[in-house]
């Protein structure tokens, strides 16, 4: 544990009267928590600082942390805001209203993050609607990348489109595709080439605008979707998908590398659904095969007739 001076504690504790932690954002280590976090959570002093921060906030791997605190960089004077759930020695899972923000303590930039434990003050009826609406979430989801099953992504894409025709603004679909899962599986084992999938699926899902806009295209491509989509929109969400796939590492693995390889399509029209993915697989399918590079234009023959207009439907925006 890092030795924090009384001025230190005494400029902290001043900002938050719950629970409080510093995390150093380079070396993405707790040097602080104040008696609340460790006596509710069940900590002995000291203990936290001792914890990687994925141990504390399960939800969040080293890669998505150091990704908050970037977002976090580009806007300083911003507090990000979130729920999540706390590790208790206690009671196990908690759930709390966090918020994180940057402060200068001692002329050194320092990541704030204050919050409060809101699992008992739930109400029942609350409880079971949220039951209710993860598992009916949960059975849309593809188990190995916890993106949206195809099936389900299909309605969102259609509607995506039709707003397209109707703002003129071009719709783009990422396909994103990790080449060298079945070299993982054949030399770590099923087990590594799950987890990789599951770790892409989880950074994909943070960086599209809503959860809805993800699915699992086949076995080892992701498909995103982009309700405005751009030259510079399209490029920056490349970038933090590779920023974010390139900080993964496996120590268990030895060796372990991540391959990715992606196609971009950008569509003015609304077709078929299904049909416009897998145009957009056999597309990148014949782009792969003429040329390595890292990311493709897909532009394939469109068919002849666009979709008929369907019913509505709204991601979820809460």
């Amino acid at each position: 544990m890092s030795t924090v001076s009384d001025h230190l504690i005494g400029a902290v504790m001043a900002q938050s009267k719950e629970l409080l932690l510093l995390l150093d954002p380079e070396s993405l280590k707790f040097i602080y928590s104040n008696s609340a976090a460790e006596t509710y959570l069940g900590y002995a002093a000291g203990e936290i600082c001792d914890l990687p921060p994925h141990n504390l906030l399960p939800e969040f791997l080293e890669p998505e942390v150091a990704n908050l605190i970037e977002n976090l960089a580009s806007q300083p004077d911003s507090p990000i805001s979130m729920n999540t759930v706390l590790v208790s020695k206690l009671s196990g899972l908690r759930d709390y209203v966090l918020q994180m923000q940057y402060v200068d303590v001692e002329d050194k930039k320092m990541v704030l993050i204050a919050g409060h434990d809101v699992t008992d003050r739930m109400a029942e009826a609350d409880q079971m609607q949220e039951m209710l609406a993860d598992a009916q979430m949960n059975s849309m989801l593809d188990q190995g990348t916890g993106l949206m099953q195809k099936v389900f992504f299909l309605p969102y894409l259609l509607a995506t489109m039709h707003k397209s025709v109707e703002t003129k603004q071009p719709y783009g679909l990422i396909l994103l595709d990790i080449t060298n899962i079945p070299d993982i599986n054949e030399q770590f084992g099923q087990a590594a080439g799950d987890r990789v999938l599951l770790h892409v699926g989880q950074i994909v899902k943070r960086l599209v605008e809503f959860p809805e806009f993800a699915a699992r295209f086949s076995g080892k491509k992701v498909c995103l979707l982009m309700s405005e989509a751009n030259k510079g929109s399209v490029q920056e969400l490349v970038k933090q998908l590779m920023r974010a796939m390139g900080r993964l590492a496996y120590p268990n693995y030895p060796g372990l590398s991540i391959q990715p390889r992606m196609g971009v399509f950008f569509g003015k029209q609304a077709f078929d659904p299904e049909q416009i993915l897998e145009l957009i697989g056999e597309d990148y399918k014949l782009k792969r095969e003429e040329k390595p590079d890292l990311l493709v234009l897909l532009n394939p023959e469109l068919p002849a007739d666009e979709a008929p207009r369907a019913d509505p439907v709204e991601p979820n925006r809460d």
